[in-house]
């Protein structure tokens, strides 16, 4: 099953590497967004709620959510690309898991999904006693399905998983509450 989910993950990442979308801009959308668009920029923007399911053991049913600000002139150039992402893992019994925010490095965008990889630069991991999170990279990928049903995926570094700028996971778990939006 690894093995499968790592050539999945590699797959993913050579697609997004290897494809850059360019999304018309609509009729309500302003000029500069159109002028951003036909220049190549790319962007990932929202917040996603999400619970999580029985594949995460322990963590079944808590509650996380995922916030991202990422934007970049060219797609998969970490020079072009700036942004911040929060994430707040909280378990169902309402103990704070892990608070983590941080700079994005790196975005990926290939049509309607989006990986964007940071650095955390403040947080805390009360459930891992000892556990440094800030310094480490972490990865979030998006899948825009429009005002509901977005799904997301993540790497986290602080927890001994590699994580190389632009790469990611697939989007794995369906958003239950928030919008994310994919554009580029």
């Amino acid at each position: 099953m690894n093995r499968r989910l790592a050539t999945a993950a590699t797959s993913v990442l050579l697609l997004v590497a290897a494809v850059t979308a360019t999304v018309p801009a609509s009729a309500a959308e302003p000029a500069s967004a159109a002028d951003d668009a036909r220049a190549g920029a790319v962007s990932v923007r929202g917040t996603g709620d999400t619970v999580l399911t029985s594949a995460f053991g322990g963590f079944a049913g808590d509650p996380v959510r995922i916030s991202v600000d990422a934007r970049a002139t060219g797609n998969t150039d970490p020079g072009a690309t700036r942004g911040h992402f929060h994430v707040r893992h909280v378990h169902n019994d309402g103990r704070l898991v892990a608070d983590f925010e941080g700079d994005i490095a790196c975005l990926g965008v290939g049509g309607r999904e989006a990986i964007a990889t940071g650095v955390i630069t403040k947080g805390e991991a009360p459930w891992f006693p000892g556990l440094e999170v800030v310094g480490r990279k972490v990865s979030i990928s998006v899948e825009d399905n429009g005002r509901h049903g977005d799904r997301l995926g993540w790497v986290w570094g602080a927890l001994g998983q590699p994580v190389a700028d632009c790469q990611g996971t697939v989007p794995f778990i369906r958003t239950t509450a928030g919008d994310l939006t994919v554009r580029g």
